[in-house]
């Protein structure tokens, strides 16, 4: 006799999703730092430290703590197709913070963690915006009939 464990219309035509690709520990790690960074920047306040940016009194370095880099993260945890183009605008930023407060780790952290985007395993998990797609949609390309 034979059991049956799923009936599910895909097990019945024999096709699967695809794996999604593992993200690799070092996308983790970021995606883990863009979503702490509220905590980060609120225990720098706290203790009265400057870290980096973090710690910071200026009311824009807050906004950007405490509201962007977190919804960057999020954008990349849900694999969003804008979230690298995000992390590329937030991470130029935090280099010119860098240069403004003449902060060399913070600017060659920011640049290498641009230059690990630029990896293969990366570019998988977030492709490249797709510009005809974007183009279509705000109405400045027409669809092609083909």
């Amino acid at each position: 006799m034979k059991t049956v464990l799923s009936t599910s219309p895909e097990d019945d035509q024999g096709a699967q999703e695809p794996a999604s690709p593992v993200r690799p520990t070092g996308l983790r790690f970021l995606t883990g730092i863009l979503l702490a960074s509220p905590l980060l920047h609120g225990a720098a306040l706290g203790l009265g430290r400057e870290w980096l940016n973090f710690g910071s009194h200026r009311p824009w370095d807050g906004l950007v703590y405490f509201a962007a880099a977190p919804f960057v993260g999020i954008l990349m945890l849900r694999r969003h197709e804008r979230a690298r183009f995000s992390v590329y605008v937030l991470l130029s930023c935090e280099i010119v913070r860098a240069v403004r407060l003449s902060s060399i780790p913070l600017g060659v952290l920011a640049a290498v963690a641009i230059l690990y985007l630029q990896l293969p395993s990366v570019r998988q998990i977030h492709p490249p915006v797709d510009t005809d797609r974007v183009l279509r949609r705000i109405g400045l390309r027409r669809e092609s009939r083909t």
